[in-house]
């Protein structure tokens, strides 16, 4: 893997904070207290506990990551640019992919067991906001990322630019269902039924698995 290809997905890390930070600003701000779905009546976890977590878990997934390019990295990623195409393929495949088997892991961290060693961490928050997308327990987190890179592993090998559009679309959204918000504008009618949906999962502990496509959900009965 060369220098530009860590650069960029540095860059894509930094956004995708920034983005975490602008909605936990907001979620830290009466003002727009207007657009949030839910509020909770008291902290919902300790604040030092949560940003704990979230940090070490920021942290397990950046060294996750860096440990396969610079083991695997030149098998399952090629340089240069497809066609348009191809660009557009790589990217909704291995999205597309990821998504269907996430929807099935995401519904096995719902059996009793596992919820209550594993995915009970996360559900712990009830009404999310941008942070506590990642808080997790470290084997959830471990799970979610090599689905991505088994998606990757099984299409590829994908381009650098696919992988980074997988992965900023991958994380950007991963960061928007848990923001809590829904605006009135129109051009927001995408965001707010991801977060809606998302905000159902939560509130109800069952329902809406799938964490991109909803017709995974409409497909296997499970769609609220």
């Amino acid at each position: 893997m060369d220098t530009d290809f860590f650069i960029i997905w540095g860059v894509t890390l930094a956004v995708n904070g920034s983005i975490m930070a602008f909605f936990n600003w907001m979620s830290n701000n009466r003002r727009f207290d207007k657009y949030r779905i839910r509020i909770p009546k008291s902290p919902q976890i300790p604040p030092l506990r949560k940003w704990v977590n979230v940090s070490l878990n920021g942290l397990f997934s950046t060294v996750l990551m860096i440990g396969f390019f610079y083991l695997f990295g030149d098998g399952v990623i090629y340089k240069g640019l497809p066609g348009p195409a191809g660009f557009i393929g790589e990217t909704l495949g291995v999205l597309l992919l990821y998504d269907f088997m996430y929807y099935f892991l995401h519904r096995f961290m719902h059996y009793k067991p596992v919820l209550k060693y594993v995915h009970r961490t996360h559900h712990l928050i009830r009404f999310p906001t941008a942070p506590e997308s990642i808080y997790l327990h470290p084997a959830e987190n471990f799970a979610g990322l090599a689905l991505l890179l088994l998606a990757m592993w099984i299409l590829g090998p994908v381009s650098a630019a696919s992988f980074l559009l997988v992965f900023f679309i991958y994380s950007v959204i991963n960061v928007l269902v848990h923001t809590n918000f829904v605006f009135p504008h129109p051009a927001f009618r995408l965001f707010n039924f991801w977060t809606t949906k998302h905000d159902t999962h939560h509130f109800r502990m069952t329902y809406n698995y799938a964490s991109i496509f909803p017709f995974w959900d409409q497909a296997f009965g499970t769609d609220k």
